[in-house]
């Protein structure tokens, strides 16, 4: 047996002597979801048992993120381990908690059980004896991109600067320092990877003039302004074709208040995604057109609020195939492919991706449909103790020795964005507009965005 062997065997081993540990982490975080930036049960258990195993950890990051380190006995490259805190609102699932209505619909229980489960792998088996270089453990807040006024208001407010948890925490410095990351999300199928796509945020607020509803002349009805706008993206549906990523989606948010009143203000949400940063410009010109052509046609106003939503995600070749590696390893009679396949949805893992080679997993042990009511967990030991020895795994292979192929792919981290880079360009994308400023792009392009 090749010693990188011997250590790979402890460190499984090591997890497996956790099995209760790393299972009752993974139903607490099951039974206590908070949504995005209020992760505050999370975090403190999480913090707590990173506490448990020797490191420190420095908290409050991005609100409710953290990170703690553990060094290997010879300087090399840092390779993070991130778990995801945050739950969805699902008021309808059976097991979201009663008072508000939030759940792991998207397993990410999951994910920060895994990065303490591998946490203690790599801490009880005595591995980092035998790696060069840095395991960080990244607790990220914030990961579902919902809530999308309440984050505006906290970024109002000063005490957020981007509405994903990783986009944050790469503004206030918890990724420094760091060359490579690694992250398995919850799933049903197996094992694999996914690219995805990146989007922007619309926040679309239509601006009328109330009267009473039974003499409306003398009004300017925004819900009509609304529907219009909604019917209009609905004709130019077919010129998004041109991409099979395209994906443009939104709730209506407010409405109206009561019926015998013309609605002076309606309110919309909606989500712009593709594969690529330039095609989400190209359809958020189309979508401002739209807004603007619909407020113009029944003479309301409108202002349209562009966010940076989550870059799009290029999963790394190369940690793929150690990827695959540990899945052989971990089950070796696995049959099925781990292959790499491609999500409409989007992570705000597109972000850490943009500064430094990243992999964006999945792994098995949930059933139903994510994001739906009939979502929950299928198998504890996959879902908890193998995505846990999976990363812990591919620490190892990237760190043995003198963490020849971690340097090798860290290397790659001269080839993306500089930190300062990546957040100039997210900050592109943010804009307010009302008519006047859509109808000058149409009138003089050449001054567009």
């Amino acid at each position: 047996m090749k010693k990188i062997d011997a250590v790979k065997a402890a460190v499984i081993k090591a997890i497996d002597a956790r099995k209760d540990d790393i299972l009752a982490l993974g139903n607490y975080f099951w039974k206590n979801p908070e949504i995005g930036y209020r992760e505050y049960k999370t975090a403190a258990k999480a913090t707590e048992t990173l506490r448990s195993l020797g490191m420190t950890v420095r908290e409050n990051l991005a609100v409710t993120g953290m990170r703690a380190d553990l060094d290997g006995a010879k300087p090399g490259p840092t390779g993070a381990i991130l778990g995801e805190l945050d739950a969805l609102l699902l008021p309808t699932h059976p097991e979201c908690d009663p008072e508000t209505g939030a759940v792991h619909a998207c397993g990410h229980h999951a994910h920060v059980t895994a990065m303490l489960g591998a946490a203690m792998g790599l801490v009880d088996s005595g591995a980092m004896k035998s790696l060069s270089g840095r395991v960080s453990f990244i607790g990220t807040p914030a990961e579902e991109c919902i809530e999308f006024e309440h984050r505006l208001q906290m970024m109002a407010e000063g005490k957020i600067q981007a509405l994903g948890g990783k986009s944050e925490l790469i503004r206030v410095g918890a990724f420094d320092g760091v060359d490579i990351a690694i992250m398995h999300h919850a799933g049903v199928r197996g094992y694999g990877v996914s690219d995805h796509n990146g989007f922007v945020m619309k926040t679309v607020c239509f601006k009328g003039k109330s009267c009473h509803a039974a003499g409306p002349g003398g009004g300017v009805n925004a819900f009509h302004a609304a529907t219009l706008a909604v019917n209009g993206l609905g004709m130019i549906r077919e010129t998004f074709s041109r991409n099979r990523t395209i994906r443009v989606h939104g709730i209506m948010t407010s409405g109206g208040d009561v019926v015998n009143i013309i609605p002076d203000s309606c309110k919309m949400e909606y989500m712009l995604r593709a594969d690529n940063m330039e095609e989400v410009k190209v359809v958020s010109e189309q979508f401002d057109k739209v807004m603007a052509g619909a407020a113009l046609a029944v003479g309301a106003d409108v202002e349209i609020r562009t966010v940076c939503g989550y870059m799009p995600l290029k999963d790394d070749d190369e940690l793929l195939e150690i990827f695959k590696e540990a899945v052989k390893l971990i089950e070796p009679d696995w049959d099925k492919p781990v292959g790499r396949g491609f999500s409409m949805g989007s992570t705000d893992m597109g972000d850490v991706g943009c500064i430094m080679p990243v992999i964006h997993g999945s792994t098995s042990g949930m059933k139903g449909t994510g994001h739906g009511i009939t979502y929950t967990v299928d198998d504890p030991v996959r879902l908890y103790l193998n995505n846990a020895k999976l990363a812990a795994l591919m620490v190892v292979e990237l760190l043995y020795g003198k963490a020849e192929r971690g340097r090798k792919i860290a290397a790659r981290r001269e080839g993306k964005m500089s930190i300062e880079e990546y957040i100039k360009y997210a900050d592109s994308f943010t804009s307010t507009q009302n008519i006047a400023d859509v109808l000058e792009t149409v009138i003089h392009p050449e001054n567009g965005k």
